[in-house]
């Protein structure tokens, strides 16, 4: 996990992101750091004092810059790590060596990360609720079901080359989804529309009592 300092005072951001960190451990006693990020590419002596900082927190941290100012059209993403330099029982100091780092996204980052790529070159986003959602997104498996059935049914005729690997992958994707019937299917749906109209209510009565919460306490 990577933390960020954003403050211009290292003194007050190393003591707040020790408080920080000790407050996530105590949510998430997994969690463990691994570096920090900074918006910008420009590595300054800042940089060096904040690195050093979280050296005592890992061993090898990792710096992460990210262009927010998207210079080069895109959001170009930067890790470094650090190497020693200097002379011995002199001046030392610290150079950051650029690495190679991939990008991992969760399927729900990928679904959203592809709506926002859908509004490029448009000026007014979308106001579309759940059920236009879910509904777009349905669309999209049947287009991507259509393609690999396209492929199976070359390949099953011999238009296209056999790939082992390729039909290991979808094997995998098949043997992934459940094997449920309509009904079973039916009253999941029903029952998780229950608990979500139980939420809504208790959204509802806890607004109101807010509300009334509050008139009481002008009427006071």
């Amino acid at each position: 996990r990577f933390k960020a300092v954003v403050s211009t005072q290292s003194t007050g951001d190393m003591e707040y992101a020790m408080r920080i960190g000790e407050l996530q451990k105590k949510v998430n006693t997994s969690m463990y750091t691994v570096g920090w990020y900074s918006s910008g590419i420009i590595i300054n002596e800042y940089s060096s004092l904040i690195h050093a900082f979280y050296k005592c927190q890992c061993p090898t941290p990792v710096h992460l810059t990210v262009d927010t100012q998207l210079k080069e059209q895109k959001m170009k993403i930067n890790t470094h790590i650090t190497s020693q330099i200097g002379v011995k029982n002199g001046t030392e100091g610290c150079i950051f060596t650029p690495v190679s780092h991939s990008i991992v996204g969760s399927e729900a980052d990928q679904v959203s990360l592809k709506f926002f790529q859908g509004l490029r070159g448009t000026k007014k986003t979308p106001n579309l609720n759940d059920q236009e959602q879910i509904i777009s997104s349905c669309d999209d498996m049947i287009s991507q079901i259509n393609i690999v059935m396209g492929h199976v049914k070359k390949v099953l005729s011999g238009e296209a080359p056999n790939d082992k690997e390729l039909g290991r992958q979808l094997m995998e994707v098949v043997q992934s989804i459940p094997n449920l019937d309509g009904d079973t299917i039916t009253n999941m749906l029903n029952s998780h529309m229950q608990d979500l109209l139980a939420v809504e209510y208790l959204t509802y009565l806890t607004r109101q009592q807010l509300a009334i919460s509050a008139r009481i306490n002008q009427i006071l």
